[in-house]
Protein backbone atom coordinates (compact mmCIF):
# COMPACT_ATOMS: atom_id res chain seq x y z
CA UNK A 1 0.00 0.00 0.00
CA UNK A 2 1.13 3.74 -0.76
CA UNK A 3 1.42 5.90 2.21
CA UNK A 4 1.44 9.23 1.62
CA UNK A 5 2.72 8.84 -0.23
CA UNK A 6 -1.57 8.97 4.99
CA UNK A 7 -12.16 9.11 13.91
CA UNK A 8 -13.74 11.12 11.85
CA UNK A 9 -10.70 12.83 9.64
CA UNK A 10 -12.73 16.41 9.18
CA UNK A 11 -12.18 16.63 12.96
CA UNK A 12 -8.76 16.22 13.33
CA UNK A 13 -7.76 18.16 10.02
CA UNK A 14 -9.47 20.80 12.18
CA UNK A 15 -7.94 20.33 15.56
CA UNK A 16 -4.13 19.21 14.14
CA UNK A 17 -3.75 23.26 12.54
CA UNK A 18 -5.97 25.02 15.05
CA UNK A 19 -8.81 25.68 12.67
CA UNK A 20 -11.24 28.00 13.90
CA UNK A 21 -8.98 29.46 15.88
CA UNK A 22 -10.37 33.04 17.87
CA UNK A 23 -8.16 36.10 18.01
CA UNK A 24 -8.90 39.40 19.43
CA UNK A 25 -9.83 41.94 16.83
CA UNK A 26 -7.47 44.32 18.28
CA UNK A 27 -5.06 43.66 20.40
CA UNK A 28 -4.34 46.21 22.29
CA UNK A 29 -8.25 46.27 23.33
CA UNK A 30 -9.81 44.18 26.38
CA UNK A 31 -10.58 40.79 25.39
CA UNK A 32 -14.19 39.97 25.78
CA UNK A 33 -16.92 38.58 24.07
CA UNK A 34 -17.66 41.30 21.72
CA UNK A 35 -14.19 41.96 20.59
CA UNK A 36 -13.15 38.42 19.40
CA UNK A 37 -13.82 37.13 15.93
CA UNK A 38 -13.16 33.88 14.56
CA UNK A 39 -10.57 33.49 11.45
CA UNK A 40 -12.55 31.70 8.38
CA UNK A 41 -11.03 28.46 8.01
CA UNK A 42 -10.50 28.07 4.43
CA UNK A 43 -10.43 24.50 4.17
CA UNK A 44 -13.92 24.72 4.94
CA UNK A 45 -14.66 27.20 2.06
CA UNK A 46 -16.07 25.67 -1.42
CA UNK A 47 -12.93 26.83 -3.54
CA UNK A 48 -9.44 26.84 -2.47
CA UNK A 49 -6.73 29.46 -4.10
CA UNK A 50 -3.37 27.49 -4.82
CA UNK A 51 -1.61 28.48 -1.61
CA UNK A 52 -4.88 27.18 0.97
CA UNK A 53 -4.81 24.21 -1.30
CA UNK A 54 -1.73 23.22 -0.65
CA UNK A 55 -2.48 24.02 3.53
CA UNK A 56 -5.41 21.72 3.19
CA UNK A 57 -4.06 18.70 1.56
CA UNK A 58 -1.08 19.11 3.99
CA UNK A 59 -3.52 19.27 6.60
CA UNK A 60 -5.84 15.98 5.41
CA UNK A 61 -2.76 14.04 5.19
CA UNK A 62 -1.31 14.57 8.73
CA UNK A 63 -4.98 14.08 9.52
CA UNK A 64 -4.68 10.40 7.86
CA UNK A 65 -1.16 9.54 9.42
CA UNK A 66 -3.10 10.71 12.86
CA UNK A 67 -5.82 8.05 12.66
CA UNK A 68 -4.65 5.80 9.86
CA UNK A 69 -1.28 4.82 11.15
CA UNK A 70 -1.19 5.73 14.75
CA UNK A 71 1.23 8.80 14.86
CA UNK A 72 1.00 11.96 17.18
CA UNK A 73 1.68 14.90 15.03
CA UNK A 74 1.24 17.57 17.56
CA UNK A 75 4.92 18.38 17.04
CA UNK A 76 4.99 18.70 13.55
CA UNK A 77 4.21 21.46 10.71
CA UNK A 78 0.86 19.78 9.42
CA UNK A 79 0.44 22.23 6.87
CA UNK A 80 3.74 21.43 5.43
CA UNK A 81 3.87 17.54 4.66
CA UNK A 82 5.94 16.28 2.31
CA UNK A 83 3.54 15.49 -0.37
CA UNK A 84 4.05 14.43 -4.49
CA UNK A 85 1.79 16.11 -6.72
CA UNK A 86 1.04 17.14 -10.41
CA UNK A 87 3.94 14.80 -12.21
CA UNK A 88 5.98 13.92 -8.91
CA UNK A 89 6.52 17.83 -7.33
CA UNK A 90 6.92 18.96 -4.30
CA UNK A 91 4.29 21.65 -2.81
CA UNK A 92 7.12 24.05 -3.27
CA UNK A 93 8.24 23.44 -6.79
CA UNK A 94 4.54 22.94 -8.10
CA UNK A 95 3.83 26.40 -6.82
CA UNK A 96 6.67 27.75 -8.98
CA UNK A 97 5.10 25.44 -12.27
CA UNK A 98 1.57 26.63 -11.58
CA UNK A 99 2.50 30.73 -11.54
CA UNK A 100 4.90 30.13 -13.98
CA UNK A 101 2.21 28.35 -16.30
CA UNK A 102 -0.72 30.63 -15.52
CA UNK A 103 1.33 33.87 -16.06
CA UNK A 104 1.89 32.27 -19.60
CA UNK A 105 -1.58 31.12 -20.10
CA UNK A 106 -0.70 27.44 -20.14
CA UNK A 107 -2.46 26.74 -17.15
CA UNK A 108 -5.71 27.93 -15.37
CA UNK A 109 -6.16 27.17 -11.58
CA UNK A 110 -9.81 25.71 -11.05
CA UNK A 111 -10.20 26.12 -7.15
CA UNK A 112 -13.68 24.54 -6.94
CA UNK A 113 -11.97 20.97 -8.33
CA UNK A 114 -8.80 22.20 -5.74
CA UNK A 115 -11.54 22.04 -2.96
CA UNK A 116 -12.62 18.49 -4.49
CA UNK A 117 -9.08 17.21 -4.35
CA UNK A 118 -8.89 17.75 -0.87
CA UNK A 119 -12.10 16.16 -0.08
CA UNK A 120 -11.33 13.14 -1.51
CA UNK A 121 -8.60 12.62 1.65
CA UNK A 122 -11.71 13.64 4.05
CA UNK A 123 -14.42 11.43 3.01
CA UNK A 124 -12.54 7.94 2.30
CA UNK A 125 -10.59 7.39 5.14
CA UNK A 126 -8.04 5.09 5.79
CA UNK A 127 -9.82 3.20 2.60
CA UNK A 128 -7.85 5.44 0.55
CA UNK A 129 -4.52 3.68 0.23
CA UNK A 130 -6.25 0.65 -1.12
CA UNK A 131 -5.79 -0.96 -4.22
CA UNK A 132 -2.35 0.78 -4.67
CA UNK A 133 -4.51 4.07 -5.69
CA UNK A 134 -2.85 7.92 -5.50
CA UNK A 135 -5.76 9.69 -4.50
CA UNK A 136 -4.40 12.56 -6.01
CA UNK A 137 -3.55 11.27 -9.55
CA UNK A 138 -7.37 12.53 -10.92
CA UNK A 139 -7.26 15.82 -9.23
CA UNK A 140 -8.17 18.00 -11.55
CA UNK A 141 -7.51 21.45 -10.09
CA UNK A 142 -5.01 22.41 -12.88
CA UNK A 143 -6.58 22.73 -16.20
CA UNK A 144 -3.86 22.46 -19.22
CA UNK A 145 -3.98 24.57 -22.44
CA UNK A 146 -1.38 22.92 -24.37
CA UNK A 147 -2.25 20.65 -27.59
CA UNK A 148 -0.88 17.53 -28.04
CA UNK A 149 2.64 17.51 -29.71
CA UNK A 150 3.38 20.82 -28.79
CA UNK A 151 6.03 21.93 -26.07
CA UNK A 152 5.52 21.10 -22.40
CA UNK A 153 7.20 21.54 -19.19
CA UNK A 154 5.08 19.25 -16.69
CA UNK A 155 1.99 17.08 -17.53
CA UNK A 156 -0.56 19.79 -15.90
CA UNK A 157 0.25 21.73 -18.86
CA UNK A 158 -1.41 19.74 -21.33
CA UNK A 159 -4.91 19.92 -22.65
CA UNK A 160 -6.04 16.71 -22.82
CA UNK A 161 -6.98 14.92 -20.06
CA UNK A 162 -5.10 12.22 -18.49
CA UNK A 163 -2.03 13.41 -20.95
CA UNK A 164 1.49 13.98 -19.89
CA UNK A 165 4.19 15.68 -20.77
CA UNK A 166 6.56 13.43 -22.49
CA UNK A 167 10.36 13.31 -23.82
CA UNK A 168 9.60 13.19 -27.72
CA UNK A 169 11.14 9.81 -29.44
CA UNK A 170 14.90 10.29 -30.45
CA UNK A 171 15.22 13.76 -28.87
CA UNK A 172 17.69 14.79 -25.44
CA UNK A 173 16.55 15.47 -21.95
CA UNK A 174 16.07 19.30 -22.18
CA UNK A 175 13.05 19.56 -20.56
CA UNK A 176 12.81 23.00 -22.52
CA UNK A 177 13.06 21.57 -25.91
CA UNK A 178 12.35 17.85 -25.69
CA UNK A 179 9.20 16.97 -23.95
CA UNK A 180 6.00 17.54 -25.63
CA UNK A 181 2.53 16.21 -24.37
CA UNK A 182 0.80 13.19 -25.73
CA UNK A 183 -2.62 11.53 -25.10
CA UNK A 184 -3.65 8.36 -22.86
CA UNK A 185 -4.38 5.35 -24.70
CA UNK A 186 -7.65 4.51 -25.08
CA UNK A 187 -9.09 1.69 -22.87
CA UNK A 188 -8.55 -1.77 -24.55
CA UNK A 189 -5.05 -0.48 -26.34
CA UNK A 190 -1.40 -1.78 -25.41
CA UNK A 191 0.15 0.01 -22.25
CA UNK A 192 3.26 -3.05 -22.64
CA UNK A 193 6.69 -1.47 -21.45
CA UNK A 194 8.13 -1.37 -25.58
CA UNK A 195 5.53 0.17 -26.47
CA UNK A 196 5.89 3.70 -24.44
CA UNK A 197 1.94 4.01 -24.25
CA UNK A 198 0.22 4.91 -20.68
CA UNK A 199 -3.25 4.85 -19.50
CA UNK A 200 -5.80 7.32 -18.88
CA UNK A 201 -6.08 8.16 -15.69
CA UNK A 202 -9.25 6.42 -14.69
CA UNK A 203 -7.62 3.21 -15.97
CA UNK A 204 -5.14 0.59 -14.88
CA UNK A 205 -2.32 -0.55 -16.92
CA UNK A 206 -3.41 -4.64 -16.66
CA UNK A 207 0.38 -6.80 -16.95
CA UNK A 208 -0.04 -9.78 -19.37
CA UNK A 209 2.82 -11.52 -20.22
CA UNK A 210 2.37 -14.09 -22.98
CA UNK A 211 5.09 -16.77 -23.47
CA UNK A 212 7.79 -13.96 -22.26
CA UNK A 213 6.63 -10.68 -23.92
CA UNK A 214 4.60 -7.94 -22.60
CA UNK A 215 1.22 -7.05 -23.83
CA UNK A 216 -0.46 -5.35 -21.07
CA UNK A 217 -3.21 -3.61 -22.04
CA UNK A 218 -5.49 -0.98 -20.61
CA UNK A 219 -8.85 -1.66 -18.46
CA UNK A 220 -11.32 0.50 -16.48
CA UNK A 221 -10.87 -1.65 -13.21
CA UNK A 222 -14.66 -1.33 -13.26
CA UNK A 223 -16.70 -4.90 -11.69
CA UNK A 224 -16.16 -7.43 -13.99
CA UNK A 225 -12.98 -6.14 -15.95
CA UNK A 226 -10.18 -8.61 -16.83
CA UNK A 227 -7.40 -8.23 -13.99
CA UNK A 228 -4.29 -9.48 -12.43
CA UNK A 229 -4.27 -8.08 -9.63
CA UNK A 230 -5.87 -5.90 -6.76
CA UNK A 231 -4.32 -2.72 -8.13
CA UNK A 232 -5.67 -3.55 -11.22
CA UNK A 233 -9.38 -2.61 -9.81
CA UNK A 234 -10.90 0.35 -8.57
CA UNK A 235 -11.38 0.76 -4.97
CA UNK A 236 -14.19 -1.17 -3.36
CA UNK A 237 -13.38 -4.13 -5.80
CA UNK A 238 -10.69 -6.97 -5.46
CA UNK A 239 -9.35 -9.39 -8.04
CA UNK A 240 -11.04 -12.46 -7.87
CA UNK A 241 -8.89 -15.61 -9.38
CA UNK A 242 -5.93 -12.95 -9.65
CA UNK A 243 -2.54 -14.80 -9.31
CA UNK A 244 -0.29 -11.37 -9.76
CA UNK A 245 1.45 -13.85 -12.72
CA UNK A 246 0.61 -11.75 -15.69
CA UNK A 247 -1.68 -14.57 -16.51
CA UNK A 248 -4.79 -12.20 -16.29
CA UNK A 249 -7.09 -14.77 -14.50
CA UNK A 250 -9.00 -12.72 -12.30
CA UNK A 251 -11.98 -10.22 -12.37
CA UNK A 252 -12.87 -7.34 -10.52
CA UNK A 253 -15.39 -8.07 -7.97
CA UNK A 254 -17.33 -6.38 -5.36
CA UNK A 255 -15.02 -6.33 -1.81
CA UNK A 256 -16.76 -8.07 1.03
CA UNK A 257 -18.54 -7.59 4.40
CA UNK A 258 -17.12 -7.78 7.65
CA UNK A 259 -16.68 -11.61 8.82
CA UNK A 260 -15.87 -12.59 5.03
CA UNK A 261 -12.76 -14.84 4.58
CA UNK A 262 -10.27 -12.96 2.38
CA UNK A 263 -7.01 -12.95 1.73
CA UNK A 264 -6.11 -9.29 1.05
CA UNK A 265 -7.38 -6.33 2.65
CA UNK A 266 -9.07 -5.08 -0.79
CA UNK A 267 -10.87 -8.21 -0.36
CA UNK A 268 -12.70 -6.36 2.72
CA UNK A 269 -15.05 -3.06 2.13
CA UNK A 270 -14.05 0.21 2.98
CA UNK A 271 -11.83 0.26 6.08
CA UNK A 272 -12.15 -3.12 6.79
CA UNK A 273 -8.68 -4.93 7.55
CA UNK A 274 -8.11 -8.55 6.11
CA UNK A 275 -6.82 -9.87 9.78
CA UNK A 276 -5.07 -13.16 10.43
CA UNK A 277 -3.79 -13.23 6.38
CA UNK A 278 -0.07 -14.87 7.37
CA UNK A 279 1.58 -16.26 4.28
CA UNK A 280 -0.83 -18.73 2.54
CA UNK A 281 -3.57 -18.86 5.74
CA UNK A 282 -6.79 -17.03 4.57
CA UNK A 283 -8.21 -14.49 7.09
CA UNK A 284 -11.51 -12.70 8.11
CA UNK A 285 -12.42 -9.45 7.17
CA UNK A 286 -12.42 -7.16 10.45
CA UNK A 287 -13.38 -3.75 11.85
CA UNK A 288 -9.74 -2.46 13.53
CA UNK A 289 -11.41 0.88 14.60
CA UNK A 290 -12.65 -0.75 17.58
CA UNK A 291 -10.80 -0.17 20.78
CA UNK A 292 -9.36 -3.89 21.36
CA UNK A 293 -10.04 -5.29 17.49
CA UNK A 294 -8.32 -8.37 16.59
CA UNK A 295 -5.13 -6.72 14.45
CA UNK A 296 -2.11 -7.85 12.73
CA UNK A 297 0.82 -5.76 11.50
CA UNK A 298 0.79 -7.51 7.75
CA UNK A 299 0.34 -3.88 6.58
CA UNK A 300 0.83 -0.29 9.02
CA UNK A 301 -1.95 0.99 7.69
CA UNK A 302 -4.52 -1.40 7.81
CA UNK A 303 -3.32 -2.22 11.31
CA UNK A 304 -5.54 -0.30 13.43
CA UNK A 305 -6.90 2.95 12.63
CA UNK A 306 -8.94 5.42 15.20
CA UNK A 307 -5.34 6.85 16.43
CA UNK A 308 -4.23 2.85 17.68
CA UNK A 309 -1.44 0.41 17.69
CA UNK A 310 -1.88 -3.28 16.88
CA UNK A 311 0.01 -5.23 19.82
CA UNK A 312 0.98 -8.49 18.78
CA UNK A 313 3.81 -10.91 19.96
CA UNK A 314 5.13 -11.36 16.76
CA UNK A 315 4.92 -10.57 12.85
CA UNK A 316 2.49 -14.05 12.38
CA UNK A 317 -0.16 -14.17 14.97
CA UNK A 318 -2.92 -11.60 15.59
CA UNK A 319 -2.74 -8.85 18.32
CA UNK A 320 -4.94 -6.56 20.40
CA UNK A 321 -5.52 -2.80 19.10
CA UNK A 322 -4.36 -0.39 21.89
CA UNK A 323 -3.79 3.26 21.90
CA UNK A 324 -1.38 4.76 20.19
CA UNK A 325 1.77 6.21 21.84
CA UNK A 326 1.66 9.99 22.14
CA UNK A 327 4.87 12.71 22.38
CA UNK A 328 6.21 12.18 25.61
CA UNK A 329 4.36 8.49 26.22
CA UNK A 330 5.99 4.69 26.96
CA UNK A 331 6.46 3.15 23.44
CA UNK A 332 3.76 1.27 21.83
CA UNK A 333 4.52 -2.78 21.44
CA UNK A 334 5.22 -4.10 17.94
CA UNK A 335 5.81 -7.03 16.96
CA UNK A 336 6.65 -8.31 20.62
CA UNK A 337 8.98 -5.38 21.36
CA UNK A 338 8.22 -2.26 22.95
CA UNK A 339 9.95 -0.05 20.35
CA UNK A 340 6.90 1.73 18.04
CA UNK A 341 6.12 5.39 18.71
CA UNK A 342 4.61 5.72 15.31
CA UNK A 343 5.91 7.61 12.06
CA UNK A 344 7.12 11.16 13.35
CA UNK A 345 8.80 10.34 16.32
CA UNK A 346 11.78 8.06 17.89
CA UNK A 347 11.32 5.51 20.76
CA UNK A 348 14.07 6.89 23.26
CA UNK A 349 14.93 5.39 26.57
CA UNK A 350 11.61 3.83 26.68
CA UNK A 351 9.36 7.02 25.79
CA UNK A 352 8.07 8.43 22.61
CA UNK A 353 10.24 11.62 21.94
CA UNK A 354 10.32 13.91 18.92
CA UNK A 355 13.64 13.98 16.56
CA UNK A 356 16.24 16.89 16.36
CA UNK A 357 15.40 20.38 16.31
CA UNK A 358 17.33 22.66 14.16
CA UNK A 359 20.96 22.90 15.71
CA UNK A 360 20.67 19.62 17.47
CA UNK A 361 23.01 16.35 17.25
CA UNK A 362 22.06 14.22 14.52
CA UNK A 363 23.12 10.92 12.87
CA UNK A 364 20.69 10.68 9.83
CA UNK A 365 18.05 12.16 8.07
CA UNK A 366 14.97 10.50 7.57
CA UNK A 367 11.78 11.22 5.60
CA UNK A 368 9.38 11.04 8.12
CA UNK A 369 11.54 12.24 11.09
CA UNK A 370 12.19 9.34 13.96
CA UNK A 371 10.13 6.78 12.25
CA UNK A 372 10.89 5.26 15.84
CA UNK A 373 13.88 3.12 14.53
CA UNK A 374 16.32 6.29 15.50
CA UNK A 375 16.94 8.42 17.90
CA UNK A 376 19.54 10.54 16.44
CA UNK A 377 17.03 11.43 13.49
CA UNK A 378 16.05 15.27 12.77
CA UNK A 379 12.72 16.36 12.47
CA UNK A 380 10.50 16.22 9.22
CA UNK A 381 11.35 18.59 7.14
CA UNK A 382 14.95 19.06 8.35
CA UNK A 383 18.10 16.89 7.24
CA UNK A 384 20.79 16.50 8.63
CA UNK A 385 24.48 18.01 7.34
CA UNK A 386 26.32 14.78 7.82
CA UNK A 387 24.93 14.37 4.30
CA UNK A 388 26.93 17.48 3.30
CA UNK A 389 29.97 17.00 5.25
CA UNK A 390 30.28 13.07 5.15
CA UNK A 391 30.73 12.85 8.90
CA UNK A 392 30.00 10.30 11.45
CA UNK A 393 27.80 12.85 13.13
CA UNK A 394 25.96 16.18 12.16
CA UNK A 395 23.74 19.04 13.04
CA UNK A 396 19.83 19.00 12.18
CA UNK A 397 19.54 22.17 10.07
CA UNK A 398 16.67 23.42 7.96
CA UNK A 399 16.08 23.99 4.15
CA UNK A 400 19.13 25.86 2.72
CA UNK A 401 18.28 29.13 0.61
CA UNK A 402 19.52 29.54 -2.91
CA UNK A 403 23.12 29.29 -3.59
CA UNK A 404 24.14 27.18 -0.68
CA UNK A 405 25.47 23.46 -0.90
CA UNK A 406 23.58 20.71 -1.63
CA UNK A 407 23.32 16.86 -2.65
CA UNK A 408 19.46 16.40 -2.86
CA UNK A 409 16.55 18.36 -2.79
CA UNK A 410 16.08 18.27 0.92
CA UNK A 411 18.36 20.05 1.67
CA UNK A 412 17.34 23.44 0.17
CA UNK A 413 14.45 25.60 1.07
CA UNK A 414 13.36 25.91 -2.59
CA UNK A 415 13.39 21.56 -2.85
CA UNK A 416 15.67 22.00 -5.71
CA UNK A 417 19.53 21.22 -5.85
CA UNK A 418 20.70 22.28 -9.13
CA UNK A 419 23.03 19.16 -10.34
CA UNK A 420 23.01 17.81 -7.04
CA UNK A 421 25.28 20.75 -5.81
CA UNK A 422 23.87 23.89 -5.39
CA UNK A 423 20.51 25.29 -4.07
CA UNK A 424 18.25 27.30 -6.73
CA UNK A 425 14.60 28.53 -7.83
CA UNK A 426 13.02 25.04 -9.57
CA UNK A 427 13.33 25.59 -12.92
CA UNK A 428 11.06 26.78 -15.57
CA UNK A 429 10.90 26.99 -19.48
CA UNK A 430 10.54 30.08 -21.42
CA UNK A 431 8.55 28.73 -24.14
Amino acid sequence: MRTLVLGALTTLVCSLAACGEVIPLDPDAAVDAGDIDAIPDPCEATALSVDDFFICLSRGVCAIYEDCAGTDTVHIDCENIPIDIFGDLSPTQAKVVIADASAAGRVQWNPTAAKACVDILTTRGCAVFKNDVNPLDQCNAVIGAVNNGALCQNDVECATAGAQCVQRSGSGTNQCIDYICQAPAATGATCSSASGAFCRREDRCVYRNQGGTDISFCATGDAGAQCDDDEDCEQGLFCNGGLGTGTVMGVCTPAKAVGSVCRTDEECMGELACVGNFAAITGTCRDVRTAGAVCDTNDLIFACHGHQNCEAANATTTGICRPAADLGQSCNVMNGVASWCGLFMSCEGGLCREPGAVGDACTASSFFGGFSTNPNACNLGLFCDRDLTGQPSGTCRAGQANGAACTRESHCESQYCNNGTSCAVYPTCDF
